[in-house]
């Protein structure tokens, strides 16, 4: 992949936090079988640089008109992925602030954060493509063709100042969060242990997300893009447009 989509990386530190558990609330999402949960030691040049968010293409106009990328607590897409069931259970789910400068003391909820993957081949991005079967996900993502999706990348640097990461489904009461400097680092390296534990992490941002911080939009095909960046320069955006096939395509096992 080119340097453009994937620039080189940056250093790591520890301390997670760990969300009490809510024994009420259950992950729709389950942990691969054999999972341990521990972190291999990861050097700084491995680290997660970009972290992708999804959205189908009819979402871009409003995206576009308002500038920014908003929340499912304040978002009304077009088609929207997630079920009824899924955005309850990520709106019971809290996200600490990490008591920093950066902190505004709000309380939030995974569902007040707008959520990225460290991949662009994250596990419930496969689900989608995958045919979205289960409760975690609406009619509309069942009957949506991958290709009109768009994956923006943005880089971590953009929001690192107030960007959470986890090890998992977000709205799982397991699941770890890496808040604040320390635990963001350490949540990245854990990240970049596995393939499968960068395919599993999300990365959180609290509020809304300037649409000024978006390097990379890509599509699945020509026509795509010929369309997307149309739609673009009439808003004054200029991230890069990018043809990238395999980000919308299931991967088949050998």
């Amino acid at each position: 992949m080119c340097a453009s989509c994937f620039p080189p990386p940056a250093p790591a530190a520890p301390a997670p936090v760990r969300r009490s558990p809510k024994p009420a609330v259950r992950s729709l999402r389950s942990p691969a079988a054999g999972a341990t949960g521990k972190a291999a030691e990861v050097r700084a040049p491995n680290l997660p640089q970009r972290m992708f968010h999804v959205t189908h293409v009819s979402n871009l106009p409003l995206i576009l008109e308002t500038g920014r990328l908003l929340p499912p607590s304040q978002a009304e897409p077009a088609l929207r992925l997630a079920s009824d069931l899924s955005l309850e259970l990520r709106s019971s789910a809290p996200v600490p602030g990490d008591g920093g400068h950066d902190d505004d003391g709000v309380e939030r909820t995974v569902a007040d954060c707008v959520a990225f993957s460290l991949t662009p081949q994250a596990t419930w991005w496969l689900e989608v493509q995958e045919g979205a079967a289960g409760p975690t996900w609406s009619a509309a993502a069942r009957s949506a063709a991958t290709t009109d999706f768009v994956v923006l990348g943005v880089d971590i640097a953009a929001v690192s100042n107030t960007v959470v990461i986890t090890d998992g489904d977000a709205a799982a009461p397991a699941t770890r969060l890496g808040i604040g400097p320390d635990g963001r680092a350490r949540m990245l390296a854990r990240a970049a242990s596995t393939p499968e534990a960068l395919q599993a992490a999300e990365a959180l941002v609290p509020g809304e997300v300037s649409l000024a911080t978006v390097a990379l939009v890509a599509v699945a095909n020509d026509r795509r893009r010929d369309e997307v960046r149309d739609l673009l320069k009439q808003a004054g955006v200029t991230a890069k447009v990018a043809v990238y096939p395999p980000w919308f395509v299931p991967k088949l096992d050998d």
